[in-house]
C-alpha cells in the first residue's frame, strides 16, 4: 500500500475563492539524473462533488509532457461522492509502471528554493538566494488576460535570471508567452524546487480558473535545465 507521506503535498488555502474547489498538488519526484519530473493533483468538484485526479510526467529540458505521460480520472457520474485521494491512489496504480520505466522516484523530491507563504500577497516579482550554492534568483512572472467570465483566457511565462556565486549570469524565458489557456484568469508561483544536481528547476504554478460556482484552483508546472 502506498503512503502519501512519501510525497510532497501542497494543499493550498485560497481565501479569495468564494466558491469553486482547490486541488491538492502532489510531487511524485524526479528521475535520478533530474531530467524527468512527475506530479499529480486531486480533489472534488465543488458543484457536484465528483472526484478527479491527474498524473503528469514532464521532460524537464523540453518543458513538455513526456510521450504517453498523461493520466487522468475525469469527474463524472462514476466518481460522484468518491474521495479525491482514493481516486488519486487508483490512478497512481495505473501510472506506476510507466513512472518506473521513466526512473521517476517519489523519494527524489529535490530541494525547495522558494515557497510562497499563505499570508503573502500574490507576488509577480521574486528575488531570493539559494544559501546552499550562493546563487541568486530574480524571477519575473508575466501574464496577459483577455475576456471575462467563461470567455476569459490568459497566457503565462517566466523571465528568470540566475547569478551564481562567481557572478556568472544565466537568463531564461520559461513557458509559452503566446499560448492563452481558456478559462484561466490568473497564475501564481507557489513553489520552486531543484533536483539534487541543481541543474533542473521546477516551478509549481497555481492556475485560478473560472468554474460554474466560482473560481477554482488547478496546478501546472513550468520547467528548465540550467
Amino acid at each position: 500500500m502506498r503512503k502519501l507521506a512519501f510525497f510532497m503535498i501542497l494543499a493550498v488555502q485560497v481565501a479569495a475563492l468564494s466558491a469553486g474547489d482547490v486541488a491538492n498538488f502532489v510531487s511524485l519526484g524526479f528521475s535520478p539524473d533530474g531530467t524527468r519530473f512527475a506530479f499529480g493533483q486531486y480533489g472534488r468538484t465543488d458543484a457536484d462533488f465528483r472526484a478527479y485526479a491527474d498524473i503528469l510526467a514532464v521532460d524537464v529540458a523540453k518543458n513538455n509532457f513526456l510521450p504517453s505521460g498523461k493520466f487522468a480520472t475525469v469527474p463524472d457520474a462514476a466518481t460522484a461522492g468518491k474521495d479525491g485521494k482514493s481516486v488519486f491512489f487508483a490512478l497512481q496504480d495505473t501510472a506506476s509502471g510507466y513512472l518506473g520505466k521513466q526512473g521517476i522516484d517519489a523519494n527524489l523530491q529535490g530541494r525547495a528554493l522558494y515557497v510562497q507563504a499563505e499570508n503573502e500577497p500574490e507576488l509577480k516579482e521574486l528575488s531570493f538566494r539559494d544559501f546552499e550554492t550562493g546563487s541568486e534568483y530574480a524571477i519575473s512572472v508575466r501574464t496577459l488576460s483577455e475576456g471575462s467570465g467563461s470567455d476569459v483566457r490568459s497566457s503565462f511565462y517566466i523571465l528568470a535570471t540566475i547569478t551564481d556565486s562567481s557572478g556568472k549570469k544565466i537568463s531564461k524565458t520559461i513557458g509559452l508567452p503566446g499560448y492563452k489557456r481558456p478559462g484561466v484568469k490568473d497564475y501564481l508561483i507557489r513553489r520552486i524546487v531543484t533536483d539534487s544536481s541543481g541543474k533542473s528547476l521546477v516551478f509549481i504554478v497555481e492556475k485560478k480558473q473560472v468554474d460554474r460556482k466560482g473560481d477554482s484552483v488547478r496546478f501546472m508546472v513550468e520547467t528548465c535545465r540550467l
